[in-house]
């Protein structure tokens, strides 16, 4: 009766957690999942974006950095214009003057020269000639200070041309500043979405670790629900399985001589290594203290293990650190347990004597094979040690 009841308690349990929880814990793990992505891939957008504003950023600074360059080189260009105007100009200056004076003395030398004329005819053919070489002295300062005239028009239109391309520069200056003033001002607003974004996804991401973890819990309780559950329906067969096989106990052979009378001379369950001792030990890796109920003897997989004494199989469950257990009453409150099985070839309530066949030795996840021995007296445990026959063992400490 007390075996239905905690099979019912457990399976109600069972039935709320999966229609609860697992029901609803996926789902809202999906939905933040969902969340974390999208919050994910507007993260990397915004930081694409943010690297496309800093690269135009530096274009544009580049840019503003060239055009001011081109800026001062154009002044360079026109100081020197400027200087070269003032000099054709101060150089057209003084030839206009030299050549109204070359006039002014003309003029007078011509006057004056016909008078010297009248008055010394043998000077006519100098006069003649000095007349024709002032000539030439007009006409080339003429011819000159057109030139220059030329020169300065030029150098004035060049300067025309280069003060236009200076104000188109400065146009272009201001709009890369204010463009990169713009750019700026989007920059700052990308970092502030930026680290909202990236805070709401630490958020999601903390939620999520959360979700994460009551659900494995949850699923973990389910599972050890479940195997409370399987354990229960195993104990409820034993349980039933004993009260078949009442009726069969006068026909099993009575005991032997009570196991108290042959300390020390118990077959062990398999003859090898002694890798496990009874009692306290340091565990090298943790350095925590464990108590070992029993011993543990290696042996290859498949093995075959053997009753150290006649009694009867009161129980066999699984154990994940010891694999099948094998409980043998041997009568006057002694008890064997024998671990470490992977198959078993009795049953509960079977009677099994000395040295018989009780299964096989089974695979560990991790190490070598063995069997695992307790013996227990009015429930303590006691050292195999001393009630085994030592000599079919072998000891390496």
């Amino acid at each position: 009766m007390r075996y239905r009841v905690i099979l019912g308690l457990t399976a109600i349990l069972a039935i709320l957690i999966s229609s609860s929880s697992f029901a609803v814990e996926p789902y809202a793990l999906h939905a933040r999942k969902a969340v974390l992505r999208e919050l994910t891939a507007k993260e990397r957008k915004i930081l694409k974006q943010l690297k496309e504003i800093s690269d135009e950023i530096n274009h544009k600074s580049a840019g503003i950095e060239l055009l001011d360059e081109e800026i001062a080189r154009k002044e360079l260009i026109l100081r020197r214009l400027s200087l070269k105007l003032a000099q054709k100009e101060k150089f057209l200056n003084e030839l206009e003057k030299r050549f109204q004076e070359r006039i002014k003395h003309l003029a007078t030398t011509g006057k004056l020269g016909w008078i010297n004329l009248i008055l010394s005819p043998k000077e006519i053919s100098s006069f003649f000639r000095r007349q024709e070489y002032a000539y030439l002295i007009l006409y080339h300062d003429k011819q000159l200070a057109q030139k220059i005239k030329e020169e300065r028009e030029a150098l004035e239109y060049q300067k025309k041309i280069l003060q236009e391309e200076m104000a188109r520069l400065e146009k272009l200056k201001q709009r890369y500043q204010q463009q990169l003033l713009a750019l700026e001002e989007l920059k700052r607003e990308k970092e502030t979405l930026l680290e909202e974004v990236q805070r709401n996804k630490r958020l999601y991401g903390e939620t999520l670790r959360m979700l994460k973890s009551a659900y494995d819990a949850i699923s973990k309780m389910a599972a050890e629900l479940e195997r409370t559950r399987e354990e229960l329906e195993v104990t409820k067969k034993e349980v039933l399985e004993t009260q078949r096989n009442k009726v069969e106990q006068d026909k099993k052979p009575p005991k032997t001589v009570p196991l108290l009378e042959l300390k020390g001379l118990l077959p062990p369950p398999i003859e090898g290594e002694v890798v496990e001792y009874f009692g306290l030990e340091v565990d090298p890796l943790t350095g925590e203290k464990i108590f070992h109920s029993g011993i543990t003897i290696a042996a290859p997989v498949g093995t075959p293990v053997k009753a150290p004494y006649a009694g009867e199989i009161v129980k066999i469950s699984i154990v994940q650190s010891k694999g099948t257990l094998v409980f043998i009453d041997h009568g006057y409150h002694f008890l064997s347990v024998i671990g470490g099985l992977g198959k078993v070839t009795k049953g509960l309530g079977d009677y099994v004597s000395t040295g018989e066949i009780i299964g096989e030795v089974g695979e560990t996840p991790y190490g070598r094979g063995g069997v695992y021995y307790e013996l227990r007296y009015k429930g303590k445990p006691q050292n195999p040690l001393d009630w085994l026959d030592t000599s079919k063992l072998k000891f390496f400490r």
